[in-house]
């Protein structure tokens, strides 16, 4: 059974937020914490001592976190973890004996370049369970869980993690299907039935969570969940099969992951 949240550290200003959001998790859903660290292997550092520089701050960087972790979180099993590899790699290997993966990104609203977020990209399409991409965030006032779905049967699943984290929060949770710019007449009523599934899933399972449903015709799924996000806690969405628009969601989550919001879950459906 898994019993741990994985939260990777890089040492960033934004490694912070990873920590205190994958702490919050498992102190909720008593899983214990294991913070880690990965220092790239030799050739990444030409000059000499400069890996062994490395590896002393990543030592410190871990046992300060874990310190600062177990202070605020009294009840929680904190654990850390100093490994060597490729960093996505390396992360995405440890997700087979995890209930999360957390990650943080250099991606935040207003940032520009392709380049930007692809670590967190590739952890979360080549991990097997499921991984938070933690963005540092600017102030201001969030609300909502949003949870994108698509029909597909993994969709179920997603809705209904979304709507575990929602009560963790306490927080509405947000259905959002998008069906296109350029929607056909016939699917109107295939969408609705899509929204009224996920809907009745959550309503079933959790009875105790506000459910809002949307229904975005003007855009595509990747366009209409990062509009969604912009003022959310959290979105939820998986990151394989296909979506509304038969888009591949690999692609879907790319755009999203590109152009990230908020803190965003995806999950390996």
């Amino acid at each position: 059974m898994k019993k741990q949240v994985v939260a990777a550290l890089d040492g960033s200003k934004a490694g912070r937020n990873v920590a205190d959001w994958a702490a919050a998790h498992a102190d909720a859903f008593g899983l214990a914490l294991n913070l880690v660290h990965v220092v790239p292997p030799d050739w990444a550092f030409p000059a000499h001592n400069e890996r062994k520089l490395a590896i002393e701050r990543a030592e410190d960087l871990l046992g300060s976190e874990s310190r600062r972790i177990a202070q605020a979180y009294p009840g929680l099993k904190v654990s850390s973890t100093q490994l060597s590899g490729e960093p996505a790699e390396t992360l995405a290997g440890l997700s087979s004996e995890a209930d999360m993966l957390v990650a943080g990104t250099d991606r935040g609203p207003g940032t520009e370049g392709q380049g930007y977020g692809s670590v967190s990209f590739q952890i979360a399409v080549t991990s097997n369970c499921p991984v938070a991409v933690v963005p540092e965030m600017a102030s201001g006032v969030r609300k909502d869980v949003v949870v994108g779905v698509d029909g597909s049967s993994d969709s179920l699943a997603v809705s209904d993690l979304a709507a575990s984290e929602a009560q963790r929060m306490d927080e509405d949770l947000v259905i959002v299907h998008a069906s296109g710019p350029d929607p056909r007449p016939s699917s109107v009523s295939g969408d609705s039935d899509v929204l009224a599934d996920a809907v009745r899933n959550v309503k079933e399972r959790h009875p105790g969570v506000s459910v809002r449903e949307r229904l975005d015709t003007s855009r595509g799924p990747g366009e209409a969940l990062v509009a969604a996000a912009r003022d959310a806690q959290l979105l939820v969405m998986g990151c394989r099969g296909r979506g509304g628009l038969r888009v591949l969601l690999g692609s879907v989550a790319q755009h999203v992951l590109l152009n990230v919001q908020c803190p965003t879950i995806l999950t390996p459906s």
